[in-house]
């Protein structure tokens, strides 16, 4: 199994010289005897077996005033160099792998960071470079996961495929609404959705993957859900007005899906919530918060999805997104009654 070390240069900026190597030395599984230099690193580098190193670097602009000071550079022989003390460290990584062909290195730099967006470059090789646009802080970014932990991350976001099927209607029908999409122009037919917060994450029974509600309101007391779940049990609240209970069912449907992997990291896990409950009344797009901008719902009859899927654009003719597309297709071939 190929292994995998990812180094934060930022976390080194407030170390002292020996906080640094321990923690180089933890992070990259060195001996403890090595020494606590440059050249002892460097050593230690050539010297490794087959690996991936990610080293990502998004330290803020406000570090550079403490660059030249000598207590933070332990060399001080090569004071006022073009490096400081920790782009020496990052130089070191960059000779290393050269002349040790095992090291695959990734150089990671924040081109923008915000809460919500960021935009990464990915030196793949040296001097090829890729983009990612990502709803991931620099130590979450899924390309600096080993195979184990890819596989076991928790996804950015949920999107419910919520079908109602309490005999409110004639037949079963799929829930949309139309939401107002900044990047698009346009109010796009799309499905309940949202990012996975920290109270989301809390700790879930992982073997689980479908389960009915319980009565009480407060989403900690779902201990059986995944993040993803949790999530959709607020979202769904947020976007819709309907308050799940112990008849509804939640089911996860996929626990992580990449929409544009060639562009962003963003993930999704994909739930489907059954509305057994009577919520009448309850429909309603008054919890929208922030950005967020709502214009009425769409229940669709298994012939007007697939009117939808046929045609490729809703009844105003505007395109959707690929998550509406799955909703739309999982509702019409029956899968949300297995």
């Amino acid at each position: 199994m190929q292994k995998v070390y990812t180094i934060d240069l930022s976390m080194l900026v407030e170390l002292d010289k020996e906080e640094i190597y321990d923690l180089l030395k933890e992070k990259l599984h060195l001996p403890d005897y090595c020494g606590t230099n440059l050249d002892a690193l460097y050593d230690a580098l050539t010297e490794m077996g087959e690996c991936d190193i990610n080293i990502i670097d998004c330290r803020k602009d406000d570090n550079e005033g403490s660059r030249d000071d000598s207590s933070k550079s332990p060399d001080s022989s090569n004071t006022g160099s073009k490096y400081s003390y920790i782009d020496k460290i990052k130089k070191v990584f960059e000779d290393a792998s050269e002349l040790n062909p095992d090291i695959n290195l990734h150089i990671i730099t924040g081109k923008y960071l915000s809460r919500y967006i960021s935009l990464y470059d990915y030196e793949y090789q040296k001097g090829r470079h890729y983009l990612n646009a990502s709803r991931r802080s620099p130590e979450r970014l899924v390309c600096t996961k080993s195979s184990e932990e890819f596989k076991n991350m928790i996804p950015d976001a949920v999107s419910c495929l919520v079908i109602i099927d309490n005999g409110l209607y004639d037949e079963p029908r799929l829930l949309l609404s139309r939401e107002y999409r900044y990047p698009t122009g346009q109010f796009l037919l799309s499905v309940p959705a949202g990012l996975i917060d920290a109270d989301d994450a809390k700790s879930y029974d992982s073997n689980s993957s479908s389960c009915k509600c319980n009565d009480e309101k407060d989403v900690d007391t779902f201990s059986n859900m995944t993040p993803a779940m949790r999530a959709a049990v607020r979202e769904i609240k947020e976007e819709t007005g309907i308050e799940l209970t112990d008849k509804d069912i939640i089911k996860t449907v996929n626990p992580l899906v990449f929409s544009t992997p060639g562009m962003t990291d963003e993930s999704n896990a994909l739930v489907s919530v059954i509305i057994r409950s009577d919520i009448e009344g309850q429909l309603s797009q008054d919890g929208a918060e922030g950005s967020e901008l709502f214009d009425g719902f769409e229940l669709l009859t298994k012939e007007k999805a697939r009117e939808i899927l046929k045609n490729g654009v809703d009844d105003n003719g505007i395109f959707y997104s690929v998550y509406t597309c799955i909703a739309l297709m999982y509702y019409v071939s029956d899968l949300w009654m297995e």
